[in-house]
């Protein structure tokens, strides 16, 4: 069913100028192979105007694990490729991450790997492809400790022409560390893996983004000490950080402090970050247990100085609902110097579990519109985990989530599915 979403009056005391947007295409899957897929991610290919969308895939009959499976979209959402195997090697592969090289039109996808460990300990591999998906080589190792590594994120380094991936580590005794490492754009590894901050609590799940005007990532993670405790109202949230790194001897530097709220964070969450230009700030967002007592999860934001990572103001809700926004997502929009967040959300109906994904725009000066809908509310199941990219050639925004609506009593069916907007 094809919901055309007219975006909203502003509110009365906010300045922040919106345009309509509708809906360009129904809710679609990216792959319709009869499989268990989930967690997508996707970046933006600016030489070409497409998206390469990565999501781990679980084909029934295949007789390997969890498998890496990647396809190439258009800016109108027209399927450029099949389906791609990024890997699928014995053991099983899970939670990819991709980045762009638009220097040398090269994808570098990255997920966490059990090849080598016997489904204990974990890995973290690679693999290079062309702007049409082809595979450069085979999948590498970017770090096989004698120690499980896990939760990777890429971004592409402009100036350098170069990768950095982080990823969270337990070689240290007792607790898990970010650590990073630089990769060359012809996927050879540079350096050596170096840690990204200190911390007292344990690091988890970061985030990068590419700052272009320093030529420096900002990645952001969360900082915990009791991960035991997730369903605790005493759970403690050291909350979230983020540091600035430009090369591999930056790392080991205390992180700067975005949010210290207790239980400011709780898993399961990303934290995402998107960067204003013309602004020279970045919007970090992330999930909230501020008011668990409620039995709801929440997402906040804060406005962060590219220059030196302070706040702009205070961290500041986005969405607050009697009921759970979890995992959120954002980019920025450059013609309409505004950032568009984007989360799933349990508002509709808590007792049949039917998610849906919300979004928001924000200005750079912390205004925002009405939170609305972006999928498909006609759609039984859960619509989760989403994941955003922009063309601003085409002016269309993808959004992808895991998808439920095909579900049956014997097979999960769990697909991709994604929408493509066009504002007027």
């Amino acid at each position: 069913m094809n919901i055309k979403l007219t975006f909203f009056s502003i509110l009365a005391t906010v300045a922040l100028s919106l345009t309509s947007v509708s809906g360009y295409c129904s809710d679609f899957p990216v792959s319709t192979r009869d499989s268990l897929q989930s967690l997508p991610t996707v970046a933006y290919n600016p030489v070409h105007d497409q998206f390469l969308i990565t999501w781990s895939d679980v084909r029934y009959n295949s007789k390997t694990d969890v498998d890496i499976y990647g396809r190439i979209l258009d800016a109108q959402g027209a399927p450029v490729s099949e389906d791609i195997v990024i890997s699928n090697h014995k053991g099983g592969q899970g939670r990819s991450s991709v980045a762009f090289d638009p220097v040398n039109k090269h994808y570098l996808v990255t997920w966490t790997d059990w090849r080598n460990a016997n489904n204990i300990d974990s890995d973290i591999y690679a693999q290079l492809l062309n702007f049409n998906g082809k595979a450069i080589g085979s999948n590498f190792a970017i770090t096989n400790q004698r120690t499980s590594q896990k939760q990777a994120s890429v971004a592409f380094d402009l100036e350098k022409q170069r990768f950095l991936v982080a990823w969270k580590d337990d070689r240290l005794a007792d607790t898990e560390k970010l650590f990073g490492r630089f990769i060359s754009h012809q996927g050879k590894l540079l350096d050596n893996e170096f840690l990204i901050a200190k911390g007292e609590g344990k690091q988890d799940r970061p985030s990068l983004i590419y700052d272009p005007k320093r030529k420096r990532f900002l990645v952001v993670w969360r900082d915990i000490v009791d991960e035991q405790q997730y369903l605790s109202t005493t759970l403690e949230g050291k909350g979230i950080f983020a540091a600035f790194v430009q090369n591999s001897d930056d790392g080991g530097k205390p992180g700067i402090l975005i949010d210290t709220e207790e239980d400011a964070c709780l898993p399961p969450s990303m934290y995402a970050a998107s960067y204003s230009p013309e602004d020279d700030l970045f919007l970090v967002v992330w999930t909230t247990a501020r008011d668990y007592q409620k039995m709801g999860l929440d997402v906040f934001g804060a406005l962060i100085r590219a220059s030196d990572g302070k706040h702009i103001g205070k961290a500041f809700p986005i969405a607050v609902k009697n009921d759970y926004q979890e995992f959120p997502s954002v980019i920025f929009d450059q013609k309409q110097q505004r950032f568009l967040v984007i989360w799933y959300d349990l508002r509709r109906d808590q007792t049949a579990m039917n998610m849906d994904v919300y979004g928001r725009f924000i200005s750079p000066q912390g205004d925002m519109s009405e939170e609305f809908v972006m999928t498909d509310t006609d759609a039984p199941g859960i619509r989760r985990f989403p994941a955003i990219a922009y063309s601003p050639k085409s002016e269309t925004t993808l959004i992808l989530w895991e998808d439920s609506r095909k579900k049956t009593s014997t097979k999960n069916h769990q697909r991709i599915y994604a929408r493509i907007f066009r504002e007027h």
